[in-house]
């Protein structure tokens, strides 16, 4: 009768290399490079005590206007519950204000400060800066190629987000 094979400690190599697989995805690759924008931000714009969400619904309603929660979501692709939190947090620190819309009594009009426009105007060449270090790494036809792959992939796939960028208004 055979002896049973003592049972093999379990290798300690890759099998399928499934994380480097992985790691090389394209939505795991937008993952890491918006983690490390985030990062850029947050160091560059320290001074203003901004977030890549403030500074876009700033941007946002200096463009637009006064405009009801809803409607900044749409323009900021940012959903509901995400606008109520930045909003309510520029607003503590008196760059927007909220009032009540005089068309639809339920809805909130968000409006930019003269403060709020101050720190925009103000952040914006910490906001270049952190454009430039993100994309350090490519010479400039390739910076321009990424931005305009970039924004195929989100203008054409913007209907599969949850929550999608909306023109109208």
């Amino acid at each position: 009768m055979q002896t049973p094979a003592p049972h093999a400690a379990p290798s300690r190599e890759p099998r399928d290399g499934a994380l480097s697989t992985a790691s090389a995805l394209p939505g795991n690759l937008l993952r890491r490079c918006h983690q490390i924008s985030v990062a850029i931000f947050l160091r560059k714009c320290e001074a203003f005590e901004l977030t890549q969400l403030q500074y876009i619904i700033l941007c946002a309603l200096e463009e637009k206007g006064a405009i009801d929660q809803i409607t900044l979501g749409g323009h900021t692709a940012l959903d509901r519950n995400t606008v109520a939190v930045v909003v309510r947090k520029l607003e503590e620190r008196g760059l927007v204000s909220r009032d009540r819309n005089p068309e639809d009594r339920r809805s909130m009009l968000v409006s930019l400060t003269a403060e709020g426009r101050r720190l925009r105007h103000a952040a914006e060449p910490a906001v270049a800066e952190v454009q430039e270090a993100l994309l350090a790494p490519l010479d400039e036809e390739e910076q321009e190629t990424l931005c305009r792959l970039l924004q195929t992939v989100a203008d054409e796939n913007n209907h599969l987000s949850r929550v999608p960028v909306r023109q109208a208004g």
